[in-house]
């Protein structure tokens, strides 16, 4: 008897340990600098801790617009990556993006838990996995996914009662330094205006206290280097955006022309999930306001914009393990938590076979930068390309992280970069009629190269735009640029002038585009 009773509170602990080391090894791939965020948080970090903790505030790292304001909205985030980066390298910074992606999913884990069962929580993250892989690089909103799950544990624990109420004055202070990390900040205000609405609703006792707090909390929201400007940003952000960006746009337009299994799993799981409201409300005739507010709100986000997936699983698992909880108890928890621990197992070694590479891409199950990744960046500091640069969006905040500070002082003088990947950074007309014709049209390609003119082409030619695929088949045969590097991701490209002679002379020849 006593061994099985052991083993039955055991094997809920393997499978929950099997399921976080499997989402672990997922998030566990290399980090890709060309065409990722990363390099420019670690730059901005970098700026902020030699600049006497002053932060940007205008688009310093380009030479077209150096001038342009913009609300730097995580520049926290910069400085923990700069931080992590000097002191534990890349593969630190990976660590520490595993292990907080693990606290979240536990902590929204432990919530499902404790209003289910954990073998209806594990039952429920199995088919979630996906889901919160879509937002699998080092960015800085997996600090709103980890505060947003704090504030979610702190509020159910208070409203259940088993803290007292005066814990939920942390969150104020909680959302000052979530203000500063990353744009989703306005997500905490959302919880806690959520629960405040189901207290006023039903004359709670905790209105009082949830209202003195919501307040708190937006004021929170001013105390930042940019004030109201930031607390107003995720209104504001996407009026003055002229690039259209894949993670934001809706799922029924995403699916037609990147197709992936992970939008079947998420149209899926969101079925399932409304009918658990059918089903609880079936039952006991009511619905939770709160979670339900919640519920229509990230499930509306994640609809309209797949970056959203992430933090509309996060809250789906334990708002879902409630509705279910409600209505179902496994008889047979037991032997389900058998059959999913042997289905984890047999699932992850297929991945880890590499088997199921088409399905989940990310399995190379390594840490740190992508072999090779830095390659351009070295050649470029070693051969002293200089500027003006022409790259493409893609590549911007790789070549902020590789392009020596004093290369990006004088952005008069053509120093910096063309563009990177933060739309809100330049004017929306500077997309539309300058980057996007440049790279389409001959005509205004001569035109802008007589204005700026371009001794450096530095461009990461997997970018499959149609605008960004015809100029790289055009540039390759123009007859004033020459080929002097090419790796898996980059090619640069030389004007031929005196400046450029004896790099061209040392590089161009042994160039072959066709066989990269």
């Amino acid at each position: 008897m006593f061994k099985s009773i052991s083993l039955q509170k055991l094997l809920p602990i393997i499978a929950v340990a099997v399921l976080l080391t499997g989402y672990g090894l997922l998030l566990a791939h290399p980090i890709n600098l060309v065409t990722a965020d990363l390099g420019r948080h670690i730059k901005n970090g970098e700026m902020i801790w030699h600049d006497n903790f002053e932060v940007l505030k205008t688009n310093f790292y380009s030479y077209t617009y150096p001038d342009f304001p913009t609300t730097n909205h995580h520049w926290l985030s910069g400085l923990v990556f700069y931080g992590l980066w000097q002191l534990v390298g890349f593969k630190g910074i990976d660590i520490f993006f595993i292990l907080t992606s693990l606290a979240t999913l536990l902590i929204f884990f432990r919530i499902a838990v404790a209003r289910s069962s954990s073998t209806i929580a594990t039952l429920i993250t199995l088919p979630l996995i996906p889901i919160l892989l879509e937002r699998n690089e080092v960015r800085p909103e997996i600090f709103s996914y980890l505060f947003a799950g704090i504030f979610f544990w702190l509020i159910l624990k208070v409203k259940d009662n088993h803290i007292l109420s005066k814990y939920l004055l942390i969150l104020p202070f909680l959302q000052i330094i979530w203000t500063n990390l990353h744009i989703y900040f306005f997500v905490g205000p959302v919880l806690i205006g959520a629960f405040l609405v189901e207290a006023l609703t039903k004359k709670s006792i905790l209105t009082r206290k949830m209202s003195l707090v919501f307040l708190l909390s937006i004021i929170a929201t001013t105390l930042t280097p940019f004030g109201l400007k930031s607390t107003l940003a995720p209104l504001t952000i996407f009026k003055n955006f002229g690039y259209r960006l894949v993670e934001n746009q809706p799922v029924w337009f995403i699916e037609k022309i990147l197709p992936n299994l992970s939008f079947s799993i998420f149209k899926l799981f969101f079925i399932f999930f409304v009918l658990s409201f059918v089903v609880r409300y079936a039952k006991t005739k009511n619905l939770p306001i709160a979670e339900t507010i919640l519920a229509l709100g990230f499930s509306l986000a994640a609809w309209f914009a797949i970056r959203n997936f992430a933090i509309f699983g996060l809250f789906a698992l334990p708002i879902m393990a409630n509705n279910i909880g409600l209505n179902i108890k496994p008889k047979n928890g037991f032997k389900i938590t058998v059959a999913v621990l042997a289905f984890l197992i047999v699932f992850f070694l297929a991945i880890l076979s590499g088997e199921l590479k088409k399905i989940f891409p990310y399995s190379e199950f390594s840490i740190g930068l992508e072999k090779g990744n830095l390659a351009a960046a070295e050649f470029i500091k070693k051969e002293n390309i200089q500027g003006p640069i022409f790259n493409n969006y893609d590549i911007g905040g790789y070549l902020i992280y590789s392009l020596p500070t004093k290369e990006r002082v004088y952005p008069e003088l053509g120093r910096g970069v063309f563009v990177d990947n933060r739309p809100e950074a330049y004017p929306a007309s500077f997309f539309q009629e300058t980057l996007i014709p440049i790279q389409e049209d001959e005509k205004t390609w001569n035109e802008k190269n007589a204005i700026y003119k371009f001794n450096a082409i530095i461009f990461s030619y997997r970018d499959y735009t149609s605008w960004g695929q015809t100029f790289f088949a055009k540039i390759l045969n123009d007859p004033e640029w020459k080929t002097v590097f090419v790796d898996d991701r980059v090619i640069i490209l030389l004007k031929k002038n005196e400046l450029n002679k004896e790099i061209i002379a040392k590089y161009g020849k042994s160039i072959s585009i066709k066989k990269q």
